[in-house]
């Protein structure tokens, strides 16, 4: 990674224009297909010359998600050599379509009096969401710097939610990793059809919260079923919110101190 200089520094050693070029040139933003939509996505990527292991990230439910991610997330994992790949689903940021949550509220305004209903459109909301999925990552096959068969995918809340969605089909992933899926949207309907997913997932899961979550269900109904190396995990309660467990955790410096390590230690015992 280029190493952040203090504006002095900079200016001294004449490196400012030099050091902005060398940040370009590791991180791209660009355009891909998904099914109808044209998705926003970015690669980060480390240094040297690839193919590299490539951490797959999805966003939460946020209308306008970092178009190239968590900044501290993907400063993580390009320093210990992953690329980093993210796009915005459907509705989200840069790309086109309608915002899940806008779709979501319209569901519970029409079906008021039939709570299935409501619940299985919601489903099947998230489910139309993960052909976004499917699209980046057959984008992401494509790239001459992605190596194929060291791919992982993590998400935070909705983004968990695709994740393990994701993990039922596979798709050439050999690792997942969950924060807070549905943790805030956790009800018996989506509980059951994640838990479906958890069972057929094709490749091993490790299912992460903090402790003052909104739900701990996922880690507890997800837990028993998941065999080694796949596992769930409950850690002690982080910032000042259940909010703030459900989001940051996730994807923030203060959270990564705490799972990182673990977290690599995963990846590499089930990519390598």
């Amino acid at each position: 990674m280029v190493r952040v200089l203090s504006l002095a520094a900079c200016l001294l050693l004449g490196a400012c224009q030099f050091l902005a070029a060398a940040a370009e040139s590791h991180q791209r933003e660009v355009t891909l297909k998904a099914g109808q939509y044209s998705l926003h996505g970015c690669y980060s990527l480390p240094e040297g010359p690839g193919p590299f292991p490539v951490i797959i990230h999805n966003h939460g439910s946020d209308k306008n998600p970092p178009p190239c991610g968590p900044a501290d997330l993907v400063k993580f994992y390009v320093k210990h050599g992953y690329a980093f790949f993210t796009f915005q689903r459907h509705g989200h940021g840069a790309s086109q379509g309608d915002y899940i949550l806008d779709v979501q509220r319209k569901i519970v305004v029409l079906n008021a009096l039939n709570k299935q209903a409501t619940m299985r459109e919601i489903i099947a909301l998230h489910e139309l969401y993960n052909k976004d999925v499917e699209g980046g990552v057959a984008w992401l096959k494509t790239q001459k710097w992605a190596n194929p068969n060291r791919l992982a995918m993590t998400g935070v809340a909705y983004g968990g939610i695709q994740t393990l969605l994701a993990a039922e089909k596979g798709l050439g992933i050999k690792a997942f990793l969950a924060f807070s899926p549905a943790g805030q949207a956790w009800n018996l309907a989506l509980g059951n059809r994640l838990i479906q997913a958890v069972d057929h997932a094709k490749a091993p899961l490790f299912v992460i919260q903090a402790q003052n979550d909104f739900a701990l269900d996922p880690c507890r109904k997800f837990g028993p079923k998941l065999k080694p190396p796949s596992k769930a995990k409950i850690y002690p309660p982080f910032g000042d919110s259940s909010q703030d467990a459900s989001t940051l955790f996730g994807t923030r410096d203060a959270g990564i101190a705490i799972w990182g390590h673990e977290v690599l230690a995963f990846l590499s015992a089930v990519m390598d």
